[in-house]
């Protein structure tokens, strides 16, 4: 069976397409960094209030001396 033309184009184009998702998903796979693995503390951090006790805000330290 010969393909015609327009079917041999058909083909080559599914076939960069199909290369193209395999590329854009090996760019957003996991891998290991040195930011990797914080993210639950990350997003609690962010997600806190008032991380500082109010004692924090005073800057009238009594010194003796």
């Amino acid at each position: 069976m010969r393909l015609s033309k327009r079917s041999k184009a058909l083909v080559a184009v599914m076939m960069l397409a199909s290369l193209s998702a395999c590329a854009d998903y090996m760019n957003r796979r996991d891998s290991v960094s040195f930011g990797a693995g914080n993210a639950a503390e990350g997003n609690t951090a962010i997600h806190t209030i008032n991380p500082f006790p109010p004692a924090a805000s005073n800057t009238t330290i009594v010194v003796g001396g």
